[in-house]
């Protein structure tokens, strides 16, 4: 089970428009600890000891404390289950888990901050043990490369350069063989059988979608046609979804796939209908989120709060900007 988490984005100016508030006698702060910063995961615990049996929010900031201009941030709901909380605190569902940033593994060490968010406005505490240090290597990928043909089809996949953009080298990205263009949308689908098995149309393959991937690509299993069993199982099976999507630049924008069955005459999966939507919106975490704008992100033990955007959430057309320029550089070399 995944946290919901939501997209803060930039942090700019949040110590200038906080807002003070002032502390009941008998209130107390929320407690917790970010137990770990990897590669994975940040994971951790939090726990307002006012309503010690609600769920609350955990802001995470990566590379910098709240009130930092220009840091990143997700807001992550503390609502996982985990049997060490149950005596230890009384209550067990206040885990959260937030997902490792891909475009921060570039092997530079950044503090990630994670503060617990009162549900009374009484004060935004810093967990304990927080800040950890992140620091990751871009992983060695296997599989293929598969274009990601243009803005429109990086914005049907709700991808994002925060979550999903691998810093991968340009050696290790050469190394990685071509395979077909992404579907320009996700279609997924589901059986009329009752099995409940969500499946995505890729190229003349079905792809099984696990519940555990759906929230790393942003796609809502809820939204799946349902499509006649026999039509369903007539199509060949490919391997199953990736955990989460990787995506890397080198020229142009790829994502790192599996190589799938070579189907005579399968079609895109672009021509369908029943596009999946995203839980997260473009550029979000794992789990529900709306637009960055409307979220709040903590200030600090004083509280207050500041609107701001989600991070990786750039406009697509002024992310493929530079893409496009690296292109237009490399065609004018060929003709010289």
């Amino acid at each position: 089970m995944h946290s919901t988490t939501r997209p803060l984005g930039a942090a700019a100016s949040l110590l200038a428009c906080s807002l003070v508030f002032p502390r009941a006698a008998s209130a107390v702060q929320p407690t917790g600890y970010l137990d770990a910063a990897g590669c994975d995961v940040i994971a951790g615990w939090a726990q307002d000891p006012d309503v010690p049996d609600q769920s609350i929010d955990v802001h995470v900031y990566y590379g910098a404390p709240a009130g930092t201009p220009g840091t990143p941030a997700v807001a992550v709901h503390a609502n996982v289950h985990r049997d060490d909380l149950c005596v230890a605190i009384g209550s067990c569902a206040h885990g959260f888990y937030a997902p490792s940033p891909l475009a921060l593994h570039d092997g530079n060490a950044r503090d990630v901050y994670a503060y617990g968010i009162d549900t009374g406005g009484e004060g935004n505490p810093t967990l304990g043990s927080s800040p950890r240090t992140l620091q990751c290597p871009p992983a060695a990928q296997s599989g293929v490369r598969r274009k990601v043909d243009g803005a429109p089809t990086y914005d049907a996949w709700r991808f994002s350069s925060f979550w999903d953009l691998l810093p991968l080298p340009a050696a290790e990205a050469d190394l990685l063989p071509d395979g077909p263009d992404i579907p320009a949308k996700p279609e997924l689908v589901q059986a009329d059988d009752g099995t409940g098995q969500t499946w995505l149309l890729d190229g003349g393959v079905r792809r099984l979608v696990s519940p555990g991937a759906a929230a790393p690509w942003r796609l809502d299993l809820g939204k799946a046609a349902i499509r006649p069993a026999a039509e369903v199982y007539a199509l060949t099976e490919g391997t199953p979804l990736r955990p989460r999507p990787v995506l890397f630049i080198r020229g142009a924008l790829y994502l790192v796939d599996d190589p799938q069955p070579v189907v005579p005459g399968g079609a895109s999966s672009s021509s369908g209908a029943g596009g999946a939507g995203g839980a997260g919106g473009a550029g979000g975490g794992w789990g529900e989120g709306g637009e960055g704008g409307e979220d709040t992100a903590p200030d600090g033990p004083s509280g207050g709060t500041c609107k701001m955007g989600p991070p990786g959430t750039t406009n697509s057309y002024w992310f493929f900007l530079p893409i496009f320029g690296v292109m237009a550089s490399a065609a004018r070399r060929r003709r010289r």
